[in-house]
């Protein structure tokens, strides 16, 4: 069960090799602290729980550091790893997404961000990485060259088209009435009948991990694979669904329930999957047991923390 659970959805939704976001959202588990660094040896005992073997997870370690998301350190004759600045905030931005999502009400009326540009086909690179920008952004194409967000991304986007000296643009938020007779309310931009599949298959492996760690069938190595393969793919759901309006979606929209579900097994697989990683520090580098943390999710929904002004909900 750990290996494939929830690796159909993951190779569905989530970008890049299957290696690299493993180590990365290890990372991103278990030493996003400040000044946590992690043992090079450790990092490439727990990869191999996920297939991968250490000649992989060395080459991972180089490249990830030359693009600027760890850094390494020499400490005698062992290395250890660290997140960059940057990344470390991208990677809290994203955990205070996940923390909020399917927990938050939208506003009533509900506002929706609008984008409407004109890119010329001489600029298609730059037209592509304003595509990626915004579906990063939680929006959304409604028709061609006019995309919507349900989230109040005003700030994030204007930094965006900035950044892409992009010349034609204008950005405004506003209630919407759909008028079109098969198409023109917002939500048409998005997929909803995916997106609602992809909610039912992580509830049915969800629940069905639940029931075996409730019934004790689940080892520490397991738990450290199952909840960072369950992460890992949780955190794509908020750009998939960046809180689309319930009124205009089918009843008994899963996003909720999901996020109940997620929240339970994430908590759950904590104490076996933290003393599966602080035994495997220990072997080696025991003095650096305590740069080891778990983060929780909190009982109360968390505020929006930014990073350069930008909520945290528009930028993971």
């Amino acid at each position: 069960m750990t290996r494939e659970f929830l690796e159909d959805l993951r190779t569905e939704v989530a970008e890049g090799p299957r290696p690299r976001q493993m180590l990365v959202t290890l990372m991103a588990e278990y030493w996003v602290e400040l000044g946590a660094r992690a043992p090079s040896g450790a990092l490439v005992e727990l990869m191999e729980e996920f297939g991968v073997p250490g000649s992989g997870t060395r080459t991972l370690l180089s490249r990830i550091c030359r693009r600027g998301r760890l850094e390494q350190h020499r400490e005698g004759r062992r290395t250890f790893y660290s997140f960059a600045d940057g990344a470390r905030g991208r990677v809290l931005q994203g955990f205070n997404s996940m923390a909020r999502f399917g927990r938050v009400p939208g506003p009533d009326p509900f506002i929706w961000t609008t984008v409407v540009f004109s890119v010329p086909e001489a600029q298609r690179p730059r037209r592509l990485k304003l595509h990626k920008g915004l579906s990063w952004m939680g929006f959304a194409p409604l028709y061609d060259g006019v995309w919507v967000s349900p989230q109040a991304a005003r700030e994030g986007v204007a930094g965006l088209l900035r950044s892409l000296e992009i010349d034609a643009a204008t950005v405004f938020e506003a209630t919407a009435h759909g008028v079109g007779r098969t198409h023109g309310l917002p939500t048409d931009a998005w997929s909803v009948p995916l997106i609602r599949s992809r909610y039912e298959a992580f509830l049915d492996q969800v629940e069905e991990a639940l029931a075996a760690v409730d019934s004790g069938r689940v080892t520490a190595a397991e738990a450290l694979v199952l909840r960072t393969q369950l992460i890992n793919v949780w955190r794509w759901f908020p750009r998939m669904d960046p809180g689309l309006p319930l009124d205009l979606l089918p009843a008994d929209w899963p996003r909720q329930r999901a996020a109940a579900c997620f929240r339970k097994l994430y908590a759950k697989l904590e104490p076996l999957a933290v003393s599966f990683v602080r035994a495997v520090v220990e072997r080696h580098s025991a003095e650096h047991l305590d740069d080891v943390r778990s983060h929780r999710i909190p009982e109360q929904v968390p505020e929006v923390i930014t990073v350069s002004g930008v909520p945290a909900y528009q930028r993971y």
